[in-house]
């Protein structure tokens, strides 16, 4: 196949998708799929997919020379729309991208064992749960250092003994600053979550819990950050 058979092979897989996934009628146009969609991973390159189908038209419209397309695109064009045609229908999921082991603390938890795992663990950030075992507010570095600042003694010492996860609370900055979603959830519908929040409250979102159905009262699987994220789409 050339480049220009390969090319057209893959902007129309990625046209009839778009059909296929947003209910479209026939008579739809690529450039208005593109448009109107919904899709997260489509919108993150709409403009890239908005240029191949600018593309598209002049392979199929012009006459050829030679019989040979008039616009042959180059191997990197065509490496590209391949790409993205596997990003739009097999989008990357925050399972199992963001799976690990999450380690959290009960209200009644005396600090001083978090704290050790912190250092242990290396992460800046934990879930509290409550009497149900469900999340019910995020501590982090800064809620810490905040509490710290709030016990610090005259003479400079601070004492830890006998605090627990609860006395932490009062601290939290922005209180219950996360969401739910569920494990099926594309990286790119994730990466949104943070950029919304940020656009509508101009402050992004601490965290995302994965569960698998987006259930707060579920197993947290992962969590994210929008650090985490950042670089993967």
């Amino acid at each position: 196949m050339t480049n220009s058979e390969k090319f057209l092979d893959y902007y129309n897989k990625i046209d009839s998708y778009l059909k296929k996934s947003d209910n479209h009628d026939s008579f739809v146009t690529y450039g208005q799929k593109i448009k109107n969609t919904n899709n997260k991973v489509v919108l993150r390159f709409k403009d890239e997919l908005i240029s191949f189908g600018e593309l598209r038209n002049a392979i199929v419209h012009n006459p050829k020379i030679g019989n040979k397309a008039i616009a042959e695109p180059h191997d990197n064009t065509v490496l590209r729309i391949e790409e993205l045609y596997e990003k739009i229908s097999n989008p990357l999921k925050v399972i199992p991208e963001f799976q690990f082991r999450v380690l959290g603390a009960k209200q009644e938890d005396f600090i001083n064992e978090i704290l050790i795992e912190m250092k242990k663990h290396s992460f800046s950030q934990f879930p509290v749960y409550n009497e149900n075992g469900s999340v019910c507010e995020l501590i982090n570095n800064n809620t810490i250092s905040r509490w710290l600042s709030s016990q610090l003694e005259e003479n400079g010492t601070i004492i830890i003994d006998n605090v627990k996860i609860k006395d932490l609370l009062p601290e939290i900055e922005f209180k219950k600053n996360y969401k739910f979603i569920s494990r099926n959830t594309s990286i790119f519908e994730a990466y949104d979550l943070f950029i919304k929040q940020i656009n509508e409250k101009h402050k992004s979102l601490d965290v995302l819990f994965v569960t698998h159905s987006g259930s707060p009262i579920e197993k947290i699987l992962g969590l994210i950050t929008i650090e985490d994220i950042a670089n993967k789409v």
